[in-house]
């Protein structure tokens, strides 16, 4: 039953978690010890001497290992010091590959909610689209909603925007923090006025109907 959809810490409650990793990874403990995993192009972590080696090892490694049910983390971030046309072109080269191998895509965004809507109209993807730690306003929220997003909250979120997400566009994670899913779902459960068990069921059957309903 998978419940944390993005998560960089594999030791801790692995089995119910999706651990998120790029090509530097590969050779790590963590990425051969995890059990799903989601496999991307990192705006933080591409150069124009490995976008098309990084961009090769998500193809092979996700038709190789069985263990890849996600593309990403992947996106855009104005905030990094990557140059923006290199991480368009490594976002889009992940976006194809979601769609070749039939794959949900985990978005990185940051201050670049307007592209990503405006590159959704345009690509009209099939594959579902989520943002992973969603912290912006509910005006935010619903514009992702209203494009057929999916919406990932952590630790830190805005109150009103997890208010007004559907239930069936709901998801959480973990990312960087070290503590429980659980705990995440909890605090989440409280802010909803909705029972934890509630909360955690529709968590993981919106991720099941995600990523293993292929």
């Amino acid at each position: 039953m998978i419940t944390d959809i993005h998560s960089h810490n594999v030791s801790a409650m692995h089995e119910y978690k999706i651990n998120s990793f790029c090509m530097k990874d590969k050779d790590t403990v963590d990425f051969i010890s995890a059990i799903h995993i989601s496999i991307g192009i990192h705006p933080w972590y591409v150069t124009t001497d490995d976008i098309e080696e990084q961009t090769e090892w998500i193809k092979q490694t996700a038709i190789n290992d069985k263990r890849v049910i996600a593309i990403g983390e992947c996106g855009t971030d104005k905030l990094c010091n990557t140059d923006m046309n290199l991480q368009y072109e490594a976002f889009c080269n992940c976006i194809t590959l979601s769609e070749e191998l039939k794959l949900p895509l985990i978005i990185h965004s940051v201050k670049t909610s307007n592209e990503i809507i405006r590159l959704r109209k345009s690509i009209k993807p099939k594959q579902a689209w989520i943002i992973h730690g969603f912290r912006g306003k509910p005006e935010q929220a619903l514009q992702y909603i209203n494009n057929g997003l999916y919406l990932s909250f952590g630790k830190l979120y805005n109150t009103e925007s997890i208010k007004i997400t559907p239930h069936d566009r709901l998801l959480f994670e973990t990312d960087e923090h070290s503590g429980n899913i659980i705990e995440i779902i909890t605090n989440a459960a409280k802010t909803l006025d909705i029972p934890t068990d509630k909360i955690q069921n529709i968590a993981s059957e919106n991720a099941k109907r995600l990523f293993f309903n292929r």
